[in-house]
């Protein structure tokens, strides 16, 4: 659990920064951003995750905002540890 607790510290620092933008979706073929991606700005705000100002290959993109509470945010993510076989 030690790599786990390091990787939600540095979540918790990100977010604890304001304006914080994030790509969570990049092309899934090359992963190159200039291919086409989806960026988002992650913020929080005391026990609440916001993700806002979706855009898609550099249009805004009318969703959200969608907030999200930090416990259950924090476990969702500390749920895909070790998911993909590299961390």
């Amino acid at each position: 659990m030690g790599g786990n607790v390091v990787k939600i510290s540095t979540l918790e620092t990100k977010l604890a920064s304001r304006y914080n933008e994030f790509d969570p979706e990049v092309c899934p073929w090359c992963g190159d951003e200039e291919c086409g991606f989806i960026s988002v700005k992650i913020d929080r705000e005391d026990d609440i995750v916001i993700w806002r100002d979706f855009i898609v290959n550099d249009k805004n993109l009318q969703v959200g905002p969608f907030y999200f509470g930090w416990e259950n945010y924090k476990q969702a993510i500390e749920n895909t540890f070790g998911t993909a076989g590299i961390q």
